[in-house]
């Protein structure tokens, strides 16, 4: 796991939640999910900017792709972590927070 550190306050994140949801889309679209994650959530200390980072698979890969058969289920998987995030191939701007607690 790298070591993350706030480039505003020059100091070390904390872990805040692990186990997060990740969703990545196809064309910035939630409803074209496209690969699977899941991951941890750290936050700084100072500014509380939020990073989630330390995604975890098989070795470096997705937990699932749009292609694998068992896709459908580890959505259902994904969507019931703790948070969900949604990662988007470009920056979705202007855009609010889509986690969700649980």
């Amino acid at each position: 796991m790298a070591k993350l550190v706030c480039a505003k306050c020059e100091c070390e994140l904390r872990p805040e939640l692990n186990g997060v949801g990740v969703i990545e889309t196809m064309d910035n679209d939630k409803a074209r999910p496209y690969k699977l994650w899941v991951a941890d959530l750290w936050k700084c200390p100072g500014c509380e900017i939020e990073v989630v980072s330390g995604f975890s698979g098989v070795g470096e890969a997705p937990m699932a792709e749009h292609w694998s058969e068992n896709f459908d289920q580890c959505l259902e998987y994904v969507k019931n972590r703790p948070r969900v995030y949604y990662d988007h191939e470009r920056p979705n701007r202007g855009a609010t927070p889509v986690s969700t607690d649980r």
